[in-house]
């Protein structure tokens, strides 16, 4: 049996010649654990599990390594203890840009937001084209993942979160809603996506980003990790904004080779991703408080079912899975979490 993995931690950074023990860091909604250890050299960032997975440090460190080949600044990786199930890397610090935005004005909020474009259009694009097999681009947002995401919304949010009970009926409206959303947005061209690409994964590190949590990326639309970045549930963005953001993703994008010669059509397919993404970030926020008992993510709701709310309508095949849910779920008709 394995130590548990503070103990490994600890005698990971002790062999290692660090002065004093490692420090847990915040983590958010994930089964990995972070610890800051002080090296001789400085400090530096590992990372482990309750029990060791090596394959899943192999496709981090993989797709660590495509990323960082697409001039990506993800941390650089310095060690890794297959055995103990530990990967030592890079520190980016503590400033997510979520914090960043909070004392941050008009033009620094641009700013930030320009250099998170810049970097995610280095992902889609570059990321998708560099030649060699990967993980990341032998899965994607098929029709059976976005099922899921969204049935995991339903059982964890609508049914566990709000306790509520939908009739045969409505059950029918609902998946059936999520059956067509699925299939609208997994028909959509694929570029390689960072899949969790929001607010609390960007570090601030003097001017720069930094890219953590990327070991989820696979191929789906451009549009799903824009519209994680800009419908954030974490950091609100007023509209007019948002367009803002969407308008130099367009313009940018043409220096790597992706042009758009129909605007609307890519904003109708950002709305598309955004639906969906926003409703199983809700379903992710209720499992880590109905399983865990995790309750830091609820004050997350409100804020992620407005996006629900003001999106929605713009796709009327939506209609009657929403007002099926709107009877179960008060953020959906406007009430609170």
């Amino acid at each position: 049996m394995h130590q548990s993995k503070e103990n490994r931690i600890g005698a990971f950074a002790a062999a290692r010649g660090a002065p004093r023990g490692p420090v847990r860091l915040k983590g958010d909604a994930s089964v990995r654990a972070f610890y800051r250890v002080f090296l001789p050299a400085g400090s530096a960032v590992a990372m482990t599990r309750d029990e060791p997975i090596p394959e899943e440090d192999r496709v981090f460190i993989e797709i660590r390594d495509r990323l960082a080949a697409c001039g990506v600044p993800v941390p650089e990786i310095y060690d890794w203890d297959r055995e103990n199930g530990i990967v030592l890397m890079e520190d980016f610090g503590d400033v997510t840009l979520e914090e960043r935005l909070a004392a941050a004005g008009q033009e620094e909020r641009r700013r930030l937001y320009r250099l998170a474009v810049d970097e995610l259009l280095k992902i889609q694009i570059l990321g998708t084209a560099i030649r060699g097999d990967s993980v990341a681009l032998r899965r994607a947002f098929d029709e059976e993942k976005l099922v899921e995401e969204l049935d995991y919304f339903l059982l964890h949010a609508v049914e566990g979160h709000y306790g509520a009970a939908p009739s045969p009926g409505e059950r029918e409206e609902i998946r059936s809603g999520f059956a067509e959303l699925s299939r609208r947005i997994a028909s959509l061209p694929r570029v390689l996506n960072h899949r969790d690409y929001h607010s609390r994964n960007l570090m601030v590190v003097g001017g720069r980003l930094g890219i953590v949590d990327f070991q989820d990326a696979r191929m789906g639309p451009c549009q799903y990790d824009l519209a994680s970045l800009l419908r954030d549930s974490y950091s609100a963005l007023d509209s007019a904004f948002r367009r803002e953001m969407a308008e130099y993703y367009l313009d940018a994008s043409r220096g790597l080779g992706m042009v758009w010669r129909d605007r609307a059509e890519f904003m109708e397919r950002l709305d598309l991703a955004a639906l969906q993404r926003n409703l199983k970030a809700c379903g992710t926020f209720c499992a880590m408080a109905v399983i865990r008992g995790n309750r830091r993510y609820i004050p997350c709701l409100d804020p992620t079912f407005a996006y629900v709310r003001e999106n929605a309508p713009r796709f009327p095949f939506m209609d009657g899975c929403m007002r099926a849910l709107a009877r179960h779920v008060p953020p959906l008709r406007g009430g609170g979490v």
